[in-house]
């Protein structure tokens, strides 16, 4: 058992160098010069042990968004222990988790972001968004979902306004605390 514990932490230890190596190299050039070699020698490990995890570099990037996607939307969609009858709607701390899960993860996911068509991760970032608008209704009920307009209209609206303006706050050095940031959203979205 101690083993199979200390193997676990090995690999967890592996990964996690990895993925800081990754997002370092990407600080510094551009992703098609960035080799797997470079990767490995800044994560102090030898290729071996890279290919043990992944097949390239591609899949040690895009494994490494989905499991930051995921990790947000757990941050996101966990139950909320506010009383959600008070002055602001349901939505409200939904947002507010995503602008501080995006503070708390600025430097990653600045990368990303400011990155985005290098990496030519489309098919990711629409993946979460459109499972993150999904959640959202469901865990609002669908009762604020407004029926004179059609669900996928209002999914590219949402989707729409929540990407360009997290991309935005990011590249701006998040000028605005997460609060002002959700609040604000929220009123223009309900006004729409």
């Amino acid at each position: 058992m101690a083993d199979s514990y200390r193997g676990d932490k090995r690999i967890t230890k592996s990964k996690t160098n990895l993925k800081k190596a990754l997002f370092e190299l990407l600080a510094e050039k551009e992703w098609g010069k960035i080799s797997v070699q470079d990767i490995t020698q800044r994560a102090n490990l030898n290729r071996t042990t890279f290919y043990q995890h992944y097949q390239d570099k591609y899949d040690l990037l895009h494994q490494n968004m989905r499991d930051m996607f995921e990790a947000m939307k757990e941050d996101i969609f966990s139950p909320l222990d506010i009383d959600c009858s008070g002055e602001k709607p349901e939505a409200y701390w939904y947002v507010l988790r995503f602008y501080q899960h995006l503070q708390q993860n600025c430097d990653d996911f600045a990368i990303i972001i400011n990155r985005r068509y290098e990496l030519n991760i489309k098919e990711l970032l629409n993946d979460f968004w459109n499972d993150s608008f999904l959640t959202g209704i469901k865990k609002t009920a669908a009762s604020d979902t407004n029926r004179s307009v059609p669900l996928d209209i209002q999914r590219r609206f949402v989707i729409s306004a929540f990407a360009g303006t997290a991309a935005w706050w990011l590249e701006n050095g998040m000028p605005y605390p997460p609060e002002l940031m959700a609040e604000s959203l929220i009123k223009m979205i309900q006004k729409n």
